[in-house]
């Protein structure tokens, strides 16, 4: 006892002159940072009867003054010890964000690629100032770096956020010429070599690569982690970047909120903490509510029964019930990605073609990937009854401002696409049937929340986790929705844009579903080892994307029951 006496105490003393120096910068004395200290947690066991009390405790949310020591007007608010040396910030990062920090491997990067290009060259000192003026200022993930300790274990250890002292905007841009002839396969390429390179680790996790000699013109291709933001928050970044192209148009963009102004916290093991009861105890009041809600009204008392046996439902789904033959777009993984994209196609067309039956874009445009992915697995004679894809679900309210802080929150849903289904209608009704019971269904929630408790633990026990649970799907297919019209960046007329989602874990196939100015394509990043011939399945993408409109012109939809039961609903 003695002896872990001797060692606490030791710690005690470390912690305590760390204290001491990140004091001095501001110009506070030793009994000033003491009364500040007591209002933490160490109040009771560390600085309690350890000397004169410098003035008695500091009650939580109160105000010292600069002018009590210096004589200076500001005040330093204790709840907000989110300095660290030299006054930089720290603070801790969420849990699901750390999942897709650690989610990083060799051969699935959790980098979000976006390339724009442009019917002329494009300023580089303009694109500077741009990011620096509407991405950097703006959104503080842009210059902060990920300190990522050895172990994570909430509420102890865990990645933060941290002001990177040395950034300069400059580091992150580069500029470099395409290979003759400059055409759409060199600037595909291009992007596949450079999203296939690590972001480095020692600076905020974005690069941004200028490419010049695209046909008259250049392109961009801006490289985010997902650690940072999700598709959906990165559009948002995207759209503060850039201006309408025609006076009146509005591009989308939402109101930017200070989320770093909210609940405070402290950087470190104690702000982790505090992090994790907060959010422990919001869940267990809103169980609580739901629970004295039941109680006291019948009606919602079976209501909660309907959820409890759709929730039943979805963890059998989730835990034993998601099964599927395996398929030669499944196995092990090259480091190498190849990227492209398909023909655009007018929203509107997709959009009208759906009316008469029902389906949305979503599900016409799933329902032209199940058709590709058909066609191409009959092609290798090895034809599955289903494939099962991973579809993100955005959980942000709708028109909510944007938090500064970006970060993650959405939900992962499973689809399983009828590809062994002979019958066009049949497929389009099978996916669509799948797609309207997701979005009465709590799956896409339910996952989130547990990317929320698995980034509390180690990154080992994550990934196990991520393996187990992506392993059960083929691919995963995103859908994002662009500037609805055109927009220009520093000036210069954006004139198409696509994208390509991070592949998670063990998949080989992402395809990300992409708007720009009522065109419609699908981004294509394929395993170089499970996807030797990409361009096939591009091609095949083509056909059936292409043919969406002609096709649900003149379709009817099969009699109720035809189909079989995955038609009627799931």
């Amino acid at each position: 006892m003695k002896l872990v006496n001797r060692l606490v105490r030791g710690v005690h003393i470390a912690a305590a002159a760390e204290a001491l120096a990140f004091a001095e910068a501001p110009g506070l004395t030793a009994a000033q940072c003491r009364r500040v200290l007591r209002a933490g947690a160490a109040a009771p066991f560390m600085l309690d009867d350890r000397g004169p009390d410098g003035g008695g405790p500091v009650r939580a949310g109160q105000v010292i003054q600069w002018g009590q020591v210096r004589g200076h007007g500001r005040g330093i608010d204790v709840r907000r010890c989110t300095m660290g040396a030299g006054g930089i910030r720290a603070e801790p990062m969420d849990p699901a964000d750390v999942v897709w920090l650690h989610m990083d491997r060799p051969t699935n990067l959790m980098v979000v690629n976006t390339v724009l290009w442009f019917d002329v060259p494009v300023d580089q000192a303009s694109v500077l100032q741009a990011f620096e003026d509407r991405v950097v200022s703006r959104f503080r993930r842009f210059r902060q770096r990920a300190a990522d300790p050895a172990l994570t274990l909430a509420p102890w250890a865990g990645p933060e956020w941290v002001d990177d002292a040395g950034f300069a905007l400059a580091d992150h841009v580069s500029r470099t010429r395409l290979p003759a002839p400059g055409d759409q396969r060199a600037l595909q390429q291009a992007a596949s070599d450079l999203a296939g390179r690590p972001l480095r680790k020692d600076r905020p996790l974005w690069e941004v690569h200028l490419l010049d000699g695209y046909g008259d013109g250049g392109a961009l291709l801006l490289r985010t982690h997902h650690a940072i933001a999700d598709g959906g928050a990165l559009v948002q970044v995207l759209l503060s970047l850039t201006d309408p192209l025609d006076a009146g148009e509005h591009t989308g963009v939402l109101p930017v909120h200070d989320d770093a102004a909210g609940p405070p916290l402290l950087a470190g093991p104690g702000g982790r903490a505090i992090a994790t009861a907060r959010r422990a105890g919001s869940a267990a009041g809103d169980l609580g509510a739901v629970l004295r809600a039941a109680l006291t009204d019948p009606r919602k008392a079976a209501g909660l029964a309907g959820l409890a046996r759709a929730d039943a439902a979805m963890l059998g789904k989730l835990g034993f019930g998601l099964t599927a033959d395996r398929n030669l777009l499944q196995g092990p993984l090259a480091p190498g990605k190849q990227r492209a994209w398909t023909r655009p196609v007018p929203v509107e067309a997709v959009k009208a073609a759906g009316a008469a039956t029902g389906n949305s874009v979503n599900d016409l445009m799933l329902a032209a990937i199940t058709s590709a992915l058909r066609r191409y697995l009959l092609e290798h004679d090895s034809l599955t009854e289903e494939v099962i894809v991973i579809v993100p679900v955005d959980l942000r309210p709708a028109g909510a401002p944007l938090p500064a802080g970006l970060g993650n929150e959405f939900g992962l849903v499973f689809v399983r696409l009828p590809t062994g289904e002979t019958d066009q209608g049949c497929r389009r009704a099978r996916v669509k049937a799948q797609m309207d019971q997701i979005k009465t269904s709590r799956e896409g929630v339910f996952v989130y929340t547990m990317l929320q408790w698995m980034g509390q633990l180690p990154a080992a026990v994550q990934n196990a986790w991520v393996d187990a649970f992506a392993g059960k799907a083929t691919a995963i297919v995103t859908n994002v929705a662009g500037p609805r019209h055109r927009v220009q960046l520093a000036g210069t007329p954006v004139a198409g844009m696509a994208g390509w989602v991070p592949v998670t874990g063990p998949l080989g196939l992402g395809l990300s579903i992409v708007s720009y100015a009522g065109q419609l394509s699908v981004g294509l990043a394929s395993d170089t080892r499970l996807l030797p011939d990409h361009d096939r399945l591009l091609s095949l993408l083509n056909e059936e994307i292409g043919a969406l409109p002609t096709q649900t012109a003149s379709f009817s939809p099969p009699e109720p029951g035809s189909c079989g039961p995955g038609a009627e609903g799931m």
